[in-house]
């Protein structure tokens, strides 16, 4: 029979009563020695930029949550809203790695809002994460206040971002941006759209939710957008303007790399 223990098939096992936080094991016919401390060690990687991860000596496979950067929302001028930006790709899963060897890492930038001013722009795309051969495709610019569109789609498997949504000219509201769990609703104007639902994730623990759309801007004001969260991968939130006025989107809430393993 054989028993799993963290990454390892176990054929063979002895307990040392000599050291007490060790046993001796044979994975297959080969020996190793591990610890008896089965406590998870997580690594979470924040910062936007390029780094890398050596795996440890013994660690075959682990656990990864890899979180794209937030589109930002579109501005938003003369009595509309504009439209909240899409959520950063989320993707999770487990992968197995070669002790020893290093793998690229990248934190993707949240995107930036549409600039403040009485012109129809929208915000930027949110970069794209990686932890090596993994990529989540960052979040989709919302559109400015007079863009025609749909709302915010959700993304799709591994090759579909979350987009952004689109503006309804004026007198109306921004659309939300998609979200990685689930699209805007199509609110035709009428009030601000909702972005899309993230996911949840316990890697570190604790359950997070990541990968929620922008909201879209609303015809009063003016209010700029509101920034996506940090290291969630939220979409940036539509300006919202009255007559004769303008605001800027929101910018796109960076992206997270978290590897968990034992």
């Amino acid at each position: 029979m054989a028993y799993k223990i963290g990454n390892a098939f176990i054929t063979k096992m002895k307990y040392d009563t000599s050291n007490p936080n060790q046993i001796s094991v044979f994975e297959g016919t080969n020996l190793a020695v591990r610890s008896t401390d089965f406590t998870p060690i997580v690594e979470t990687f924040t910062s936007v930029g390029t780094t890398s991860f050596t795996i440890p000596s013994g660690v075959t496979r682990v656990e990864y949550l890899v979180v794209a950067g937030g589109g930002g929302g579109g501005t938003g001028y003369d009595n509309a809203g504009g439209a909240g930006g899409g959520a950063g790709m989320v993707r999770s899963g487990e992968i197995n790695v070669t002790p020893g060897q290093s793998y690229t890492v990248i934190v993707g930038a949240g995107g930036n809002g549409g600039a403040n001013a009485r012109a129809n722009n929208a915000g930027s795309a949110g970069g794209n994460s990686v932890f090596g051969s993994i990529t989540s495709l960052g979040g989709g610019a919302g559109l400015g206040c007079r863009t025609g569109g749909v709302p915010g789609q959700q993304q799709v498997g591994t090759t579909v971002a979350p987009t952004g949504g689109a503006g309804n000219g004026g007198g109306t509201d921004g659309d939300g941006g998609g979200g990685a769990g689930g699209s805007s609703a199509n609110l035709n104007g009428t009030s601000p759209g909702v972005g899309g639902i993230g996911v949840s994730s316990d890697i570190t623990g604790t359950s997070i939710t990541y990968g929620v759309g922008g909201n879209g801007g609303y015809n009063g004001g003016p209010y700029n957008g509101a920034n996506g969260t940090a290291n969630r991968g939220n979409g940036g939130v539509g300006g919202s303007s009255p007559s004769a006025n303008s605001a800027g989107g929101g910018t796109g809430g960076s992206g997270v790399v978290i590897i968990k393993y034992y």
